[in-house]
């Protein structure tokens, strides 16, 4: 037992001015050796000082005690610590295990007896062997699907194989995956990232439609067309460029170089300027283009049709030869300059001779010359020996004259060479043997196949002799043609024709629509994602048999007043079904679990390429107006979660009695008690028709004990503990000395007492706590006390907070002043505040508001309490568990009517001030530890919290710059301070905030907290 007043030397006094003297006066020093005369004001403060404390503190103790005697107040119990546990199931093949309340976990700990603090489970718990395999969320009004977790397939906007050639090694090279990304995605983790709750803003979903075309879209600087039926909204967003074209190249999809919409208003001219890059779906190849939105869609587009056509303008020929050699493609003789039946001639355009359907012409102009061809009368008998009959007599200088007299044109359709027909009669295009300029046109063939020619591979046209008189004959002049200057040029003449295949994505499903062209009905071709709900998505990867199975929901930030209101449902083979659930994080305003028993009939359902057992957590639809400021952050979502608190239960102890004394105290053998369940035995003088109403009316207070003639032997009853008999509700009660360890009884005339002496008089169960000592770090709960089968670890994520140990007689002297200047009740601001520091040693500061709520709104009838806990920078999780507790006290004692609705427990909004210091040095070898000193200096002076160096922060105020330079002021011996600025950043109702301190409108719910601060080294 400590005194309130501990006796204090002249010595202590003085360090305790210096410290103040820090704080309040930086600029004076206070020197012992020398002192000035405020030095030696405060040596002379100090030695009085010292006299009235030895004084105080020869008070006798027993007046302490009197003092709380005479208010009949007892010492408060210790409260235990509380964290979160969480359970990892080691048993594959098993469903789960059962945790029943009260399982006993253990940390070791150097500060009690026994070497280890034991925490108990509050609730039952069934680990699951299911993992987490998949988390997503939904937000229907912005149309957004936001991975969190797992594998989302989102299906490629492309289908099929892309088509590449030998020259497309660079392209493939960087389809394919490197060693490193195969060996990342080698690695699965099953650790849910942080997320906001029904905030999230990234998006997956794409909404696109593609269309497929065999031949249309190969034109490089040519006319694409596209043509919309009924389509006004779409041609509208085009125009407005929140749709777009693109087109499937080597690199990508690249925007084309130009769309145009043409006079019409429903057709699309589009051009590009690079190749298509193809793709093959079964044995057909075709080139993409499609239409993507560039904003998030959250409703559909239709259309009636769609069509497409092409032109292209006049080009030379890929490819021209003879079969053996290339030729020159802008002048070339197309069958050598010594003609022959069977000479031919290739001209490849593979992209123009593709456009089946299209008119092909080709404009080229001709030249004639002269070849003189002249051979023995020898050679030529022994050449034509075996085709030719004996040559007539010819003059020498006779020549004969041999031209091109008929030509074939033809196409190789895959399995041989075919003719063409034209518009016009060209089979003789030659043999007038007349200059100028020539065009055949004719309609491409549907079979138009590839065909090798030379070195070139791809669809060629074959010109071929198939009569030339006279082209054997020797001597001979042979006069053979020159085309100058082939171009080739295609038209569909207006013609448009359908899609060879169309599909769209909306959101991350995609659907093949080929069949709607052909219903002659509207179809969509662009929309959102397939989502209706504000909604979290967790997919599990096995079905749950048995309960109660938890979820865990670890909150990052403190800044969520207002809640989040949710309902949960689960997947069925037929959708989703409501799930009933225990919500222990009170709409999401602080850690905690959400309980529930898994339904029978749960089944798994596919969602975004995950087929899993899905739960389903929704925004409730009266939120979704509301501001998102307050969304909590999740920082950790995963199963097997439950509170544990720093409590030993006993075993139900008998306790005997040798007299009927009033006043009864007995010692229940245990510290730091914090309650006792105490059953007390009133056969003898309870009447029988009493036990039998208690029996029938209560009976979970009672309890009976029978012989074995069936006659009741032992008559147990559940007394109450109080504070003191003066209040008692009803006579049966007890109070517990928690200093001593002793339960006490009353005299018989304010409550009853025990009076059994020849039984057990009362039985009791008590309940205990390690107090302070069970405050433990992050990971330090990982033993289990009995059997746990099938459990491999358990550890707590967050550290155990609240533990306090057993009132102090300084705490209760002041509380019971308390006591006596509020006479039990609750009026003025400052009754209130003292009610709540005198409630908890966790509580550092108490601010009460009247008539204002956090998130700004105005009602009179509104008591905010404002709280500034101890452990703050840990989390939110002291504040909730003593908030509720204080709550309930507080409505006990107020002297007017209050609601629980209009008395608000919460938590300051915290201001993260950031300072940026200048500072000039003399040394540059002192920057580091002036760097080093100036954080610390503004560490621990914008710490709310008090300390034994700091006062800490009235809730309601923040620094200002005078008051920071004023406190940097002790750093002056080793630097000077040029300037500083201080930014504030902070979240309210209203949402997030950054900028100056000087322009932050101070609430009554604001105090300040470090941020990150800078400091900035000068030399002089």
């Amino acid at each position: 037992m400590t005194n309130a007043f501990r006796p204090q030397s002249v010595e202590d006094i003085e360090n305790k001015i210096e410290k103040l003297r820090k704080s309040y006066t930086p600029e004076w020093k206070f020197d012992r050796e020398n002192p000035d005369a405020g030095s030696v004001i405060a040596q002379v403060f100090a030695r009085q000082t010292v006299e009235n404390n030895m004084l105080m503190s020869q008070m006798p103790e027993r007046y302490h005690m009197e003092f709380v005697n005479m208010l009949d107040a007892t010492l408060r119990p210790a409260q235990p610590a509380a964290s979160m546990v969480i359970f990892n199931y080691g048993q594959a093949g098993l469903m789960g295990t059962q945790v029943p309340k009260g399982t006993r976990l253990t940390a070791d700990s150097d500060t009690t007896e026994s070497g280890f603090v034991v925490f108990e489970t509050e609730r039952n718990l069934y680990v699951t062997d299911a993992q987490i395999r998949s988390v997503f969320a939904t937000d229907a009004e912005n149309g957004t699907i936001s991975p969190i977790f797992g594998d989302i397939k989102t299906p490629d906007i492309i289908t099929g194989d892309i088509s590449y050639t030998l020259d497309d090694e660079d392209f493939t090279e960087e389809l394919l995956p490197s060693e490193e990304e195969e060996a990342e995605e080698l690695e699965p983790s099953y650790i849910v990232p942080p997320f906001t709750l029904f905030g999230e803003k990234s998006n997956v979903g794409v909404s696109v439609f593609t269309i497929y075309e065999q031949r249309l879209f190969d034109g490089i600087d040519e006319p694409i067309y596209i043509r919309l039926e009924g389509a006004e909204e779409v041609i509208d967003r085009i125009k407005k460029k929140d749709l777009v074209f693109k087109y499937y190249s080597r690199k990508g999809f690249r925007t084309f170089d130009k769309v145009k919409l043409l006079e019409d208003g429903k057709t699309f001219m589009l051009i590009k300027k690079d190749k298509q890059q193809k793709v093959t779906i079964g044995e057909k190849e075709y080139a993409v283009v499609i239409l993507e939105s560039r904003k998030i869609m959250t409703d559909s587009l239709e259309i009636e049709g769609i069509s497409l056509s092409a032109g292209g303008e006049s080009k030379i020929p890929e490819y021209v030869g003879d079969g053996m050699q290339e030729l020159d493609t802008g002048k070339f003789n197309p069958f050598s300059e010594e003609l022959a039946v069977f000479n031919e001639c290739y001209i490849g355009h593979d992209p123009c001779f593709a456009k089946a359907g299209s008119r092909i012409t080709l404009k080229f102009k001709t030249n004639y010359h002269e070849n003189n061809l002249r051979i023995s009368a020898e050679e030529e008998e022994a050449e034509l020996a075996i085709i030719k009959r004996k040559p007539r007599k010819t003059p020498y200088d006779n020549p004969a004259q041999a031209k091109v007299d008929e030509v074939t044109l033809e196409y190789f359709n895959g399995i041989g060479w075919k003719k063409i027909k034209c518009d016009t009669e060209y089979t003789g295009m030659f043999e007038s043997c007349e200059e100028g300029d020539y065009s055949l046109s004719f309609i491409c063939p549907e079979d138009w196949s590839r065909s090798e020619s030379g070195p070139y591979s791809g669809r060629c046209l074959r010109m071929r002799i198939v009569k030339s008189a006279n082209c054997y004959m020797r001597p001979a002049i042979h006069t053979y043609p020159t085309i100058v200057g082939l171009k080739i040029s295609y038209s569909y003449e207006g013609k448009f024709t359908n899609p060879a295949r169309i599909e769209r994505i909306g959101g991350t499903k995609k659907e093949d629509i080929t069949a709607k062209l052909y219903d002659n009905e509207p179809f969509t071709i662009l929309s959102g994602i397939d989502y209706y709900e504000d909604a979290v998505y967790i997919g599990l990867d096995r079905k749950m048999t048995e309960g109660p199975v938890s979820i865990y929901f670890q909150l990052s930030d403190i800044n969520n007043q207002s809640g989040v209101k949710v309902r949960m449902e689960y997947s069925t083979a037929n959708g989703f079904s409501e799930m009933r659930f225990t919500d222990l994080t009170e709409n999401f305003t602080r850690s905690g679990t959400v309980m529930f028993m898994p339904p029978a009939d749960m089944a798994e359902k596919t969602l975004e390429g995950n087929k899993l057992y899905w739960i389903r957590i929704l925004r409730a639809k009266s939120q979704k107006d509301d501001k998102d400021a307050f969304l909590p952050r999740i920082a950790r979502l995963c199963l097997n979660a439950v509170v544990v608190t720093n409590v030993q239960t006993s075993e139900e102890r008998d306790y005997y009695i040798d007299d009927i004394v009033p006043n009864l105290r007995m010692p229940l053998g245990a510290d730091n008690i914090l309650d006792a369940e105490v059953w007390v035995n009133e056969i003898g003088y309870t009447r029988k028709e009493e036990m039998d109403r208690l029996l029938e009316e209560n009976p979970e207070m009672v309890r009976a004990e029978y012989d074995f003639l069936g006659r009741i032997s032992a008559f147990y009853v559940l007394w109450k503990e109080v504070d003191n008999f003066a209040d008692a509700p009803d006579r049966r009660c007890y109070r517990i000395d928690r200093m001593t360890g002793n339960i006490m009884f009353s005299d018989g005339a304010k409550c009853d007492m025990p009076r059994v002496t020849d039984d057990v008089a009362f039985k009791a169960k008590i309940r205990s706590t390690d107090g302070e000592d069970g405050n433990l770090s992050e990971g330090e709960i990982v033993g289990i006390i009995g059997s746990a089968p099938y459990i491999d670890t358990v550890f707590n994520p967050i550290r155990s907070h609240g533990g306090t140990n057993l009132e102090t007689i300084d705490h209760a002297l002041l509380r019971c002043a308390g006591i006596m200047n509020s006479r039990y009740k609750l009026v003025s601001e400052r009754d209130y505040e003292r009610f709540c520091l005198e409630f908890s040693d966790s509580i550092d500061r108490a601010r009460i508001v009247v008539g204002e709520r956090i998130d700004g709104s105005f009602n009179p009838s509104d008591i905010s309490v404002v709280l500034l806990m101890k452990d703050f920078a840990d989390g939110a999780f002291s504040f909730h568990r003593i908030s509720a507790r204080l709550q309930r006290e507080m409505l006990k004692n107020c002297e007017v009517t209050i609601s629980q609705d209009n008395l608000h427990m919460v938590e300051p909004i915290f201001v993260d001030i950031s300072v940026c210091v200048w500072a000039l040095v003399m040394d540059m070898d002192d920057s580091f530890e002036v760097q080093n000193e100036v954080k610390t200096v503004l560490s621990e002076y914008l710490n709310p919290v008090k300390s034994a160096d700091n006062d800490g922060w009235e809730i309601g105020s923040l620094p200002k710059e005078s008051q920071i330079l004023m406190r940097l002021g002790v750093l002056r011996s080793r630097t000077v301070i040029q300037r500083i600025t201080m930014i504030g950043h902070y979240i309210d109702s209203f949402g997030e905030h950054e900028m100056d301190t000087r322009e932050i409108e101070v609430t009554p719910f604001m105090v300040p907290r470090n941020g990150q601060h800078k400091v900035i080294i000068t030399n002089k």
